[in-house]
C-alpha cells in the first residue's frame, strides 16, 4: 500500500511539472576544406563546491537536511522512483506531506482499526514473501563446475537455429476493417494460401523465391526469407519455437499460426552456443532452476482444493434481491 500511494502521489507531481522539451539542436555549417579550424570556446569554469554528505541541500517545513540525509530518505524509495526524485527533487515535498500523514495517522490510532490494520498487515506480510523469495532466488552459491556440468547436461537449451521463413497474414476481427482501408484475407484464405505454398515448395519450388514473391514479412522476404537466428531464450512466442527446434536441418514446418497470420519455417542451420558464449545464461538459468524446484512443493501444498462451491458462487447484495 505504502509504494502504491508513494507512486500515486510522485506520478500526480511529475505529471504537473514535466520539464520543458528542449530546443531543437541547429544544423552544423558546412566547412569548405583548407578552411582553418576554430576552435569551439571552453566552457566556463564550475564555480559550484563539491557537495559533501554534511552540505545543507535543501529545507523543509523550516528544517535544513543535509546530502547524507536526503541520500538516506532517496535510498529507501522503491527503485522506480529514485530517479524520479532526483530528477525532480520538488517532489519530495510529496514524500514529505506522506510522512506528516502517516505519523498523524499513528496518532490517532487508525492503524489499530479496521481496515487499515488489515490493509497494514497485507502490506507487510507482501513484502516479506517477496524479500523471502528474492533472497531464496540470489543467494545460490554457484561454482564453475557446478555451472560446467549444467551445460553438459543440458546442451539442448544453447542450440541456435537459423531459419528462413514466409509470413502470410490474415485479419483477426473480420467485421472490422483493415488500418488504411487494406484488403486483407480472411483466416481461412491466408491458410489455404500458405498450404498452396508449401506444396509449391514440396514439389520442387526454390523457398527463396517463393518467399521473395509472396511473404509479407518484408525484412525477411527482401533476403531470400533469411529470418535470422532464433534462440531458445529469443522473445518469440512458443509455438513459434517449438515448430523451429522440432525441425531437422533442411526440413520445413507445416503452417504456424499466430494470432495475426501464419508463418512458413525452414531451419538452414542448428548448432550449439559454446559455454563461454553463454556462462552468463547458464548462471541465471541454474537459479531459476534452483528456485522453481524449491517453490513448486510449496506451492502445491497450498494449492487450494474446492469442498463447496456453492460458498464461491456469485452473491447478489441483499437490496438488489426481486422483491415478490
Amino acid at each position: 500500500m505504502k509504494s502504491v500511494l508513494i507512486a500515486t502521489l510522485f506520478a500526480a507531481s511529475v505529471s504537473a511539472q514535466a520539464p520543458q522539451a528542449p530546443a531543437p539542436a541547429q544544423p552544423a555549417v558546412p566547412v569548405t576544406p583548407g578552411t582553418p579550424a576554430v576552435k569551439a570556446p571552453a566552457a566556463p569554469p564550475s564555480t559550484s563546491a563539491p557537495v559533501l554528505p554534511d552540505t545543507v541541500v535543501l529545507s523543509v517545513d523550516g528544517k535544513k537536511m543535509t546530502a547524507a540525509q536526503v541520500d538516506a530518505l532517496i535510498a529507501s524509495l522503491p527503485p522506480q522512483l529514485q530517479q524520479a526524485a532526483r530528477a525532480q527533487p520538488q517532489v519530495l515535498g510529496q514524500i514529505f506531506l506522506y510522512q506528516r500523514l502517516a505519523a498523524d495517522a499513528e496518532k490517532e490510532g487508525l492503524d489499530k482499526i479496521s481496515p487499515y490494520k488489515e490493509a497494514i498487515e497485507l502490506n507487510r506480510m507482501q513484502v516479506l514473501a517477496q524479500a523471502e523469495l528474492t533472497s531464496h532466488q540470489n543467494n545460490l552459491s554457484l561454482t564453475s563446475d557446478d555451472q560446467q556440468k549444467y551445460y553438459k547436461d543440458h546442451q539442448d537449451k544453447y542450440r541456435q537455429a537459423k531459419v528462413r521463413v514466409i509470413y502470410i497474414s490474415f485479419n483477426p476481427t473480420p467485421d472490422k476493417p483493415a488500418p488504411g482501408g487494406k484488403k486483407l484475407l480472411t483466416e481461412a484464405e491466408a491458410k489455404a494460401k500458405i498450404e498452396d505454398l508449401r506444396k509449391q515448395i514440396v514439389n520442387g519450388a526454390d523457398f527463396g523465391k517463393v518467399a521473395r514473391e509472396n511473404s509479407e514479412d518484408a525484412s525477411s522476404a527482401a533476403k531470400d526469407g533469411d529470418f535470422g537466428v532464433i534462440k531458445h531464450s529469443s522473445p518469440y512466442p512458443e509455438p513459434v519455437k517449438n515448430a523451429v527446434f522440432a525441425l531437422k536441418t533442411g526440413e520445413m514446418s507445416d503452417p504456424v499460426r499466430m494470432p495475426n497470420g501464419f508463418y512458413l519455417i525452414r531451419l538452414d542451420d542448428l548448432s550449439t552456443e559454446s559455454y563461454d558464449e553463454v556462462s552468463n545464461q547458464i548462471s541465471q538459468d541454474i537459479r531459476q532452476d534452483s528456485f522453481t524446484e524449491w517453490l513448486k512443493p510449496l506451492q502445491s501444498q497450498y494449492s487450494v482444493k474446492i469442498e463447496n462451491q456453492s460458498y464461491f458462487s456469485p452473491r447478489v447484495s441483499p437490496q438488489l434481491q426481486q422483491v415478490r
